[in-house]
């Protein structure tokens, strides 16, 4: 049998056509981290995202959802969706989705509820240093937050966050009645961190049609990688919306002329003398200063047998500690 030249060539473009028909199959999954304040609308704003209608439930522990969306190739797009209740009790759960091999395509989404200035440092720090410290560094992770920054000159201030960052500033409609000093620092400050951790900043409300589009793109952008408008807004009077590498240490500096802020220690202390931050504790028995809902008391997670076994337990911890205070008591009678 014989193939003449002009087999060959359909036989090739057939051969290339199968090739490239696979690579469309090819289906892009990414993951976005959704962490933040209590009660500041992260589940609203997942919602919203993946135009839920029903009436959201307050989230217990980490929860998770997806969705699926058309996107170059022939196969839909994957989302997945991690948000972290609970403030910063359950902030170890953070683990089980970042990790040495993990965050690949992953995102951290940080709500912080504009309504509660007095809450917005320490819940910012507490949960991106959780997030930094279950990343494993090195030499390729640094590339997975590639942003070109507007002004070359603010890399040398910038440590950026090792992934993907964006800051959602939540409640908006609250926040516009502050008074415009506290507006001022607040949005001063906010900036500051986006810009030093080379993250996405924007200012959210529910209730505002516009935003919550705007709130919609950005988490599209990140989680299927649509396109996403360059138009930043800088205007501390509007609703912040600044992508990162787009804002200046200048430009932010000029909100205060009489305060240059190039470390986070700095901004810190500056946030900390205008709105003074409330300490949180992080003790699970204890709950947060957001006073934190045990989930052992909700009825919705009852289990007899684990609450049972559960009981047991505690018994036995109790005995526990009364026998070791008799013996403590008994050593120290014996040393006098």
């Amino acid at each position: 049998m014989t193939t003449n030249q002009n087999d060959s060539q359909t036989i090739l473009n057939i051969a290339f056509s199968s090739n490239y028909s696979k690579l469309d199959m090819k289906t892009t999954e990414r993951t976005l981290l959704v962490l933040g304040n209590k009660n500041a609308g992260k589940t609203t704003l997942i919602h919203r995202f993946f135009d839920k209608s029903e009436k959201p439930k307050p989230t217990k522990g980490l929860e998770y959802t997806f969705a699926r969306r058309s996107g170059k190739s022939l196969t839909k797009d994957i989302c997945h969706v991690w948000e972290l209740g609970g403030d910063l009790v359950f902030k170890t759960l953070i683990s089980a989705i970042v990790g040495k091999n993990q965050h690949h395509n992953l995102s951290v989404v940080l709500v912080l509820d504009l309504s509660r200035p007095e809450a917005l440092w320490n819940v910012m720090e507490i949960l991106l240093k959780e997030v930094k410290t279950l990343i494993y560094c090195s030499n390729e992770d640094e590339k997975l937050n590639n942003v070109h920054d507007k002004n070359l000159e603010d890399k040398q201030n910038n440590t950026s966050f090792p992934i993907p960052l964006i800051i959602v500033g939540s409640k908006y409609d609250v926040y516009q009645n502050l008074e415009p000093a506290k507006k001022r620092i607040i949005c001063q400050s906010m900036r500051y961190v986006a810009h030093t951790n080379r993250a996405s900043l924007l200012f959210y409300s529910t209730n505002d049609a516009t935003l919550v589009k705007k709130a919609k793109e950005v988490m599209s952008h990140y989680g299927f990688g649509t396109s996403l408008s360059k138009t930043c807004v800088y205007d501390i009077n509007k609703p912040l919306f600044i992508l990162a590498g787009y804002d200046t240490f200048d430009a932010i500096d000029q909100l205060d002329s009489n305060k240059s802020l190039r470390s986070m220690q700095e901004c810190k202390t500056f946030l900390n003398t205008y709105i003074k931050q409330v300490p949180l504790v992080t003790d699970s028995n204890k709950g947060s200063v957001l006073e934190v809902e045990d989930p052992l008391t909700n009825p919705n997670y009852m289990d007899s047998v684990i609450d049972e076994a559960l009981k047991k337990k505690q018994e036995e911890h109790k005995l526990f500690m009364k026998d070791y205070e008799i013996i403590c008591g008994k050593y120290k009678s014996n040393l006098q």
